[in-house]
């Protein structure tokens, strides 16, 4: 593995030139260079980066890596100036992702946009849902913009086989290596072409076996944000906050739609279904709470 130094120009190092930029996995910049070349010839590209099921791996780290490299490398090939930033470049939910892509694509072609945690919205299992299918629209028509599309997930897997297959150029599976010691080492990834991701779904996704195809070659890389971290680490923060607000909303809709079956079609009085809850859960319930999810219910359903 031999690692080169790219983006100097953007992150100089005055006492030590020699470290300016960041380390970059030799084979995986070629890569990157190819879909560059091709970029301007009406192309429009999406990777895949995974982490083998697992979080907390450093998927984020080398796709913000990949990403501020393509906009450097799109200034200096074609100088161009595509937005780099956080605000710009990076999303964390579907609804984000049409619109921010779509201001992008139409303001600024040959832009990157990061899709981190895609997994909430592009899960196999969720394929019926609304929101999924807006996202894969997207990512069907999304090709008249000549943009790099990056896709972050745990789980490549997981991924409903037209992203999997069809829509992406390659994937990229981050690992840890455990140290004699017992420590856990992040910065490890094997590089699959089309055609190995192809056999590697086909072949692995029974067993979410990641070994079950060779990947093309192996990599490094290491910790260096090319962003500002804290409007990162905060952006992303917020954006989970959302989801579980969002998923605790879902539940308690799902309460109240109960609650209004047994008072309106069961005809039980709200106190009795207040009792039977607390004999099934052991929390009391009081009546004005029931009446007050009925009530909720029945105005958002009018």
């Amino acid at each position: 593995m031999t690692e080169v130094r790219v983006c100097k120009e953007w992150f100089p190092n005055k006492e030590h030139p020699e470290r300016s930029g960041f380390l970059m996995e030799a084979l995986l910049k070629i890569q990157i260079d190819i879909l560059l070349k091709n970029i301007k010839n009406d192309w429009d590209f999406t990777i895949l980066i995974t982490g083998q099921g697992e979080v907390r791996v450093g998927k984020s780290m080398i796709a913000q890596q990949i990403a501020c490299y393509w906009s450097y490398m799109i200034w200096k090939l074609y100088g161009i100036k595509t937005p780099w930033s956080v605000e710009d470049n990076f999303v964390f939910d579907g609804k984000k992702l049409i619109e921010i892509g779509n201001k992008l694509g139409k303001n600024n072609p040959y832009s990157i946009l990061i899709y981190d945690e895609a997994g909430a919205d592009l899960e196999g299992r969720k394929i019926m849902q609304t929101s999924t299918q807006d996202v894969l629209d997207y990512y069907r028509e999304c090709g008249q913009y000549n943009m790099l599309n990056i896709l972050v997930l745990p789980e490549y897997f997981d991924l409903p086989k037209g992203i999997a297959l069809s829509r992406s150029i390659f994937l990229i599976d981050v690992y840890y290596v455990a140290s004699p010691e017992g420590m856990f080492n992040r910065g490890y990834f094997n590089f699959f072409s089309r055609r190995q991701k192809k056999w590697l779904y086909l072949l692995g996704k029974r067993d979410l076996n990641y070994y079950a195809a060779k990947a093309d070659f192996h990599g490094r890389f290491y910790p260096f944000y090319t962003v500002d971290e804290g409007k990162y680490r905060l952006a992303k923060q917020e954006a989970l906050s959302r989801r579980e607000s969002k998923r605790r909303n879902k539940f308690q809709l799902q309460r109240d739609a109960c609650w209004y079956l047994l008072w309106s079609e069961f005809k039980m009085k709200q106190e009795e279904i207040g009792r039977r809850m607390e004999n099934l859960t052991g929390i009391f319930v009081p009546q004005n709470t029931i009446s007050d999810g009925i009530r909720h219910y029945k105005s958002e359903n009018e």
